[in-house]
């Protein structure tokens, strides 16, 4: 395991170790200290790490806060919010000195999630009507920022999918804004699907302006019943979708997959289980998938097919966490 992996690794252990559920948590540190036992190497991360856990849990016992709480604070008011900013930032000084502790902290995504505008939970999705009058939908465990001013229209999806059908306003261009492009609504509806080094655009309804912001920043217009991806290499070629499929499968909560990676669809399968899937993504993404997968479907019955396709390794460890590997 390199260090990359490691980071990844310990983010989902924190998270585990600082379960709202008692139970929970001390079936997770005995799993940990299983893992732990494995790396003998890291055992001065790793005890940084624990550190950094228990001081999260101080924080929860003296200010109140839980997870669930967190999880739940779209509700909350924008001075709820700040003081949450402030709790995390009270956290992270305490870790200063601790080099990769404070390295996953500060970017991890956890952090952006938490202290989002809008938010669903892993598995939920959940329509809301924006001050100007558009709609939008929130996929399973994605989240959002608003930054609406008086010339402009801005949403940056943190993470995740959002379906939006755009309130007209000839003076405010709306722009779903992702690490790897701007979206510009030039009509109504369409799909922004966050991975994590992509995004995609699904047109369901007249036309959007998709411009590259990692490569040479071209543009591109995409028509209804088109999809376009954005990536390090900046835009792709534009292709053909079906309107009435797409739309079906996002309101049924599927994910209808043509040629996606392995990679993807197990980030994506992930937004709607509490299980943590631990994986390669650079081995996995090789692997293309077709088909519509039902995310409502049992986790384990799904990766226990796709290990049937696939020359896959499924190991679960606890009840929380599962490693997928080549074979």
């Amino acid at each position: 395991m390199n260090i990359k992996q490691l980071r990844r690794a310990m983010a989902l252990w924190v998270v585990r170790l600082n379960a709202d559920d008692q139970e929970e948590r001390r079936q997770a540190q005995i799993e940990f200290e299983l893992w732990r036992s494995q790396y003998p190497e890291y055992q001065d991360q790793l005890d940084e790490m624990l550190s950094f856990s228990e001081t999260m849990q101080q924080f929860s016992i003296t200010h109140g806060i839980s997870s669930q709480n967190v999880q739940h604070s779209m509700h909350v008011s924008q001075q709820s919010k700040a003081q949450i900013l402030k709790l995390f930032t009270k956290v992270f000084v305490l870790c200063l000195s601790v080099g990769t502790v404070s390295y996953f902290a500060y970017h991890s995504t956890t952090f952006s999630y938490y202290t989002a505008d809008l938010k669903t939970n892993t598995g939920e999705m959940q329509s809301f009507t924006l001050d100007d009058g558009s709609k939008v939908t929130l996929g399973a465990q994605s989240a959002i920022n608003l930054n609406f001013k008086a010339d402009q229209r801005q949403i940056d999806l943190v993470q995740g999918d959002i379906y939006i059908d755009v309130a007209k306003d000839p003076n405010r261009p709306l722009i779903i804004h992702t690490p790897q492009a701007d979206y510009k609504a030039l009509g109504t509806r369409f799909i922004v699907y966050q991975y994590p080094k992509h995004s995609v655009l699904s047109m369901l309804h007249s036309k959007v302006e998709a411009t590259a912001l990692q490569s040479n920043h071209v543009s591109k217009v995409v028509q209804q019943g088109e999809n376009i991806t954005a990536g390090s290499q900046g835009l792709s070629q534009i292709s053909d979708i079906n309107i009435a499929a797409t739309a079906f499968a996002w309101q049924k909560q599927q994910i209808l997959a043509n040629d996606l990676p392995l990679s993807d669809l197990l980030t994506r399968l992930g937004r709607y289980h509490h299980q943590y899937l631990i994986f390669n993504r650079a081995s996995l993404e090789q692997y293309k998938v077709s088909g519509v997968i039902n995310t409502q479907q049992d986790l384990e019955k799904t990766l226990a097919l796709l290990a049937m396709q696939y020359p896959l390794k499924i190991k679960k460890i606890g009840q929380y966490v599962i490693t997928i590997s080549t074979e």
